[in-house]
């Protein structure tokens, strides 16, 4: 349903599935990432009014769990998009970053509330 492209690096297609709504896609060595396109195969569409929140996770440095930084969005109507990742990396890890979906419905990723609760 989603694949996500780094620069220099191969296209990725691996979504994770780890709840009905929520897919993850395990970018490692991101403190080398500045930009992640984020796009529809084209295979599967939304259901109508539907869209993903894209989301970037990355781990806090006090509590070494996810922080989770809303991106965007995509739908059917605007199948891919780009997204400047490079000022939201906190420290250096060597742990791989996640890049999150949430299935919500459109008019809830235009006003920006659709949550991430993946971990």
């Amino acid at each position: 349903m989603f694949g996500c492209l780094v620069a220099g690096r191969l296209v990725q297609t691996d979504a994770v599935q780890v709840a009905s709504d929520k897919f993850v896609f395990n970018l490692p060595d991101y403190e080398n990432v500045n930009h992640v396109v984020v796009f529809m195969l084209g295979t599967v569409p939304f259901p109508a009014g539907m869209g993903g929140a894209v989301y970037f996770s990355f781990p806090d440095p006090a509590s070494g769990g996810p922080v989770w930084q809303l991106l965007g969005f995509i739908t059917n109507d605007k199948p891919s998009a780009i997204f400047k990742i490079s000022g939201l990396k906190a420290g250096n890890y060597i742990t791989g970053m996640l890049l999150g979906f949430v299935k919500c419905h459109v008019s809830t990723l235009r006003d920006s509330e659709c949550v991430c609760v993946c971990v």
